[in-house]
């Protein structure tokens, strides 16, 4: 079985923007795992265990989902905790922009691979860039003040042109993500194969 989820990339610039605010804020000395830039994207699904004959079922259903979407022009901006500054378990960066075709996107991408057995999530989405997941309770009130001084945040944006199906690999040093295939927005349903990356599952 091989664990996959469903992400947009994130431009390597934007990551080492992403990359040095997040260093900004590490000086709160908070208990965080700070995320890598290799290791940044932007999450639309997880879909957990598949086996291999089921990542071609799923390609076409990305591809259905893509059929008419343009790119999607987005811009990191604004920070926050999840569930709330309060309660303290993923911080992250906001996005703005096509922040409503994106959520086209998403609904679209759920819709068709329910069509595949995967549940759709109840969860309302919310587009967000995870830049850690707070560990401890240590020094939480200034990791708490640095993000509230920081709500003006911005870095440069960037189009989301393609769907990608990930690999995830869990190792002790962290996972590692293997792009199993990708789907360019504004496809048809013909020329599936034009979609897929060359490295095997």
């Amino acid at each position: 079985m091989i664990r996959t989820f469903i992400a947009v990339d994130v431009p390597f610039l934007v990551k080492r923007e992403l990359e040095k605010f997040a260093g900004e804020l590490k000086m709160s000395g908070a208990l965080v795992t700070w995320v890598k830039p290799e290791r940044m994207h932007l999450t639309l699904k997880f879909l957990g265990d598949v086996s291999p004959e089921q990542i071609e079922p799923i390609g076409q259903a990305l591809q259905q989902a893509a059929t008419g979407i343009h790119p999607v022009h987005l811009q990191p901006a604004g920070c926050g905790a999840f569930p709330s500054l309060k309660q303290m378990r993923v911080v992250w960066v906001g996005l703005r922009g096509d922040v409503d075709l994106l959520q086209t996107l998403h609904k679209r991408v759920e819709t068709a691979l329910t069509t595949l057995g995967f549940a759709a999530e109840e969860r309302p989405f919310k587009a967000h860039l995870t830049l850690g997941r707070v560990k401890g309770k240590k020094h939480l009130n200034l990791l708490q003040e640095a993000l509230l001084a920081h709500r003006q945040f911005t870095a440069g944006a960037f189009a989301v042109t393609e769907l990608t199906l990930y690999r995830s690999d869990l190792r002790p040093t962290g996972p590692i993500y293997q792009p199993l295939l990708r789907v360019p927005l504004g496809t048809g349903t013909d020329g599936f194969g034009d979609g897929l990356v060359t490295e095997p599952p």
